[in-house]
């Protein structure tokens, strides 16, 4: 395939329905959405997609407010994680996305068929709503000056001391420190970033969502988009009405670290410079991209 036919591909893509449905929910106004998921078939080399999309939503008026992260979440798949447009006008927030990706050497990119995604969508998103929903399942509990003292102790932990030490260390592209807590889980937003001004970092973003955890079920986090040090990174929460906070005492979800700590889920930069040196991908130029994002 040329590189006419690889412009002409990611043009054909960016006008699909998938592509359209993205836009709508991201400058929608009748709910604040806070995450989304997207997945697609893909043989476009993932450096060239970072430009691509940085420049694509700098064109729409919604430059991105962070890097672009890229991860292997699980095996056979990459993906662009965090992609963050941002509209200071906008009273709503806008969503980060996560756009994940399996090879496919028989195509440019295209929308993944629905069973290759989540929930049978290639396009999933949640919001408010889902939220509301979601946690009226749980009875969080009161937390007072009693709980104020054990959650104030367990920033005070190993394992607070360890998730820190694992964002920074730059072996992993995306942690998940697991707790089990009994209360709501936007009170524990409130501790760590006050836990995180007292070793200077600085946090941009907050969001409650929920991802694919124990047994398979969709499991409740809190997202944290660090300005400083520049990291995505989650606090994945159960909920377990007999204790107020301790690290999680079963496995979550995904691969544990390297010294099998079940308290945590992590995603490694080896697994993903491996896969994406598996497979033959196609690059785009500064000039495709510019003659792409003139036909968008």
């Amino acid at each position: 395939m040329n590189q006419k036919e690889i412009t002409a591909a990611v043009v054909n893509y960016f006008k699909s329905d998938q592509w359209q449905e993205l836009m709508r929910m991201l400058t929608q106004t009748e709910e604040e959405i806070y995450h989304i998921h997207m997945y697609w078939e893909n043989r476009v080399e993932a450096l060239s997609l970072c430009k691509l999309m940085e420049r694509y939503f700098a064109r729409k008026g919604l430059a991105l407010d962070r890097k672009i992260d890229l991860t292997s979440p699980s095996p056979g798949v990459a993906g662009l994680h965090s992609v963050h447009p941002y509209d200071p006008e906008r009273s709503l927030y806008i969503p980060a996305i996560d756009m994940y990706w399996r090879y496919n050497p028989n195509v440019v990119l295209e929308p993944a068929s629905p069973d290759h995604g989540e929930a049978g969508k290639n396009l999933i998103g949640w919001g408010k709503k889902y939220m509301d929903d979601y946690y009226k399942q749980f009875d969080f509990k009161c937390v007072g000056p009693r709980e104020e003292r054990e959650i104030e102790k367990y920033f005070q932990s190993a394992h607070w001391k360890k998730t820190l030490r694992m964002i920074e260390c730059g072996h992993y592209t995306h942690v998940h420190a697991n707790l089990e807590i009994n209360f709501d889980p936007w009170i524990l937003k409130t501790f760590t970033i006050n836990a995180l001004k007292e070793i200077g970092w600085q946090v941009d973003h907050v969001i409650p969502c929920v991802y694919i955890g124990a047994e398979g079920r969709y499991q409740g986090k809190i997202v944290f988009l660090t300005a400083y040090p520049e990291e995505v990174w989650d606090f994945g929460w159960a909920y377990n009405p007999d204790v107020v906070i301790r690290p999680a005492t079963f496995k979550f979800s995904g691969y544990l670290p390297e010294d099998g700590d079940i308290a945590f889920d992590v995603w490694t930069k080896k697994t993903l410079n491996e896969l994406l040196a598996r497979d033959k991908y196609e690059s785009l130029t500064d000039e495709q991209i510019e003659e792409i994002l003139d036909q968008v």
